[in-house]
């Protein structure tokens, strides 16, 4: 039923992503094709909506913009902030 021809928009590549097996092996021709709109029609209202993503959209850059929230939130990570400082010296002394 699927034509090895390049998909003409992001919608029928990720219908043919989505249901190429069960279109091509599993399911005979009527239900592929009922298969197939319906996936077809499913993938479409997601682009209107704006949901569906790019095939051709770049990752996001290694590099990023070092800010004061971020600054805090690798110091929470790593265990740096001031209360947890202070919690480590009290427990320090009870053992003591």
């Amino acid at each position: 039923m699927i034509e090895r021809k390049p998909a003409l928009d992001d919608v029928e590549y990720y219908t043919r992503s989505a249901v190429n097996y069960q279109c091509k092996r599993v399911l005979d021709d009527v239900r592929a094709r009922a298969l197939f709109n319906k996936t077809f029609k499913l993938k479409l209202e997601l682009k209107r909506k704006g949901k569906l993503p790019r095939r051709d959209q770049k990752l996001l850059p290694s590099e990023s913009v070092v800010t004061e929230n971020s600054k805090e939130i690798s110091a929470r990570v790593n265990g740096d902030t001031w209360a947890e400082k202070r919690m480590r010296k009290i427990i320090a002394n009870r053992k003591n």
